[in-house]
């Protein structure tokens, strides 16, 4: 496929498809996500960032995804001024390439945050869709489902997360955690991963479902207990520039790391149960 045919397809991203990723030869996982790196901008945390990017290369069942603001895309009219950047978009955005192209294999979905959606309105230039062409990664805009299949002793089972970069200016916890409960009362997932207040925090929804498969007529059928994980990341800006004159409190500097695992807990298949964890 050449390369203008495959930025078309990133931007038109096929929005409600899954992206799929076959983890068949591990039992478990880590995700880390990444967001707002910001890079360009005079206050990027870049030691942090090489951090994480060294820890998910040198694990083979570590993978990420790209949840937006990876660059800083400063104009004369942004919140992030023009003149303190270190550099333009274009440079920051090789820069980026740079730092991600010996993990790429390990990237699962890109989707687009506000930094960059301000260039492309401007003049229709998408950093993000170039980004998913350049690195060969699916690409989702506005947030996106990922599945992830893990098996243990020959069983199977599917993860999935759901990723979107966020929206508004939340100062306060609650506003801030409050958003990926939000998402879960649309959309069905594992874990949904919320991204845009640089403020890592993690919390759960327990639901009683009724199981999908291994229905009986013949004895009883109960409802089961399902987790939904809700992440919020942190960014990777110091406490300087436009977040201090806007009086936001310092940031989390990182992000969370997300285990997915199955675990044997009684015999038969239906004794492999799907673990979710959260470390900040």
């Amino acid at each position: 496929m050449n390369k203008a045919k495959r930025y078309r397809d990133a931007q038109r991203g096929y929005q409600q498809q899954i992206v799929m990723k076959d983890c068949s030869e591990f039992s478990k996982i880590y995700l880390v996500p990444f967001a707002d790196f910001h890079i360009g901008s005079a206050n990027v945390a870049l030691d942090v960032i090489k951090g994480y990017i060294d820890w998910i290369k040198q694990r083979d069942n570590a993978f990420t995804f790209l949840n937006g603001d990876m660059m800083n895309c400063a104009t004369k009219d942004t919140a992030p001024e023009l003149f303190e950047d270190l550099t333009t978009p274009d440079i920051a955005y090789q820069e980026l390439l740079a730092l991600l192209k010996p993990i790429k294999k390990k990237i699962l979905m890109i989707t687009r945050g506000g930094h960059e959606e301000a260039i492309f309105r401007k003049v229709g230039h998408d950093y993000m869709a170039q980004l998913a062409c350049d690195l060969d990664v699916p690409y989702k805009p506005d947030g996106g489902m990922i599945g992830i299949r893990l098996t243990k002793n020959k069983h199977a089972r599917l993860f999935s997360v759901y990723g979107t970069h966020g929206w508004g200016g939340a100062r306060t916890i609650g506003a801030k955690v409050k958003k990926p409960e939000d998402i879960s009362l649309g959309i069905e997932a594992d874990c949904i991963v919320v991204s845009h207040d640089h403020t890592m925090a993690v919390h759960r929804l327990n639901v009683l479902h009724p199981p999908h498969s291994r229905l009986s007529m013949t004895r009883p059928v109960y409802l089961k207990v399902r987790r939904v994980l809700l992440v919020n990341t942190g960014g990777f800006l110091y406490t300087a520039g436009y977040v201090q004159r806007k009086g936001y409190i310092p940031q989390d500097l990182g992000t969370p790391r997300i285990r997915f695992e199955i675990k044997n807990v009684s015999k038969g298949d239906e004794g492999y149960m799907k673990d979710l964890h959260c470390s900040i």
